[in-house]
């Protein structure tokens, strides 16, 4: 393995990465870009990973210009992606909340009452 397709994979990983930070910090992103833009960053580290099993080492300039930005990149993404993912997490349960309670009232828990009372029809 020569030094040059080191540093095109480790190029790769950086620009994914730098990718992903843009599209997370964006107004209006779509989790479905960030998935495929992990899915591309794993392959890269997993050819990274291979590359190492097979003994090859990194010099410290490609430490400093390939995996620091990375690292610093990770850093200020993972905290967002971390925080949406709760906040999808949260919306999901509520869904799941209502649609449990609908089904468990037989659709009249949001129904329109006539009488202004609520009329408990469970099985």
């Amino acid at each position: 393995m020569n030094i040059t397709s080191l540093d095109s994979l480790l190029n790769d990983l950086l620009t994914l990465t730098l990718s992903l930070e843009k599209i997370v910090f964006a107004e209006e992103n779509e989790p479905e870009k960030w998935i495929e833009l992990l899915d591309k960053r794993q392959e890269v580290m997993d050819q990274l990973s291979g590359l190492f099993a097979e003994g090859v080492s990194l010099t410290e300039a490609q430490k400093k210009i390939y995996l620091q930005p990375t690292y610093e990149a990770d850093q200020k993404i993972v905290p967002i992606m971390d925080r949406k993912k709760k906040a999808s997490e949260t919306q999901l349960t509520n869904v799941r909340k209502s649609k449990a309670a609908n089904q468990h009232y037989g659709g009249y828990v949001n129904s329109y009452s006539p009488y202004g009372v609520f009329f408990d029809k469970k099985k």
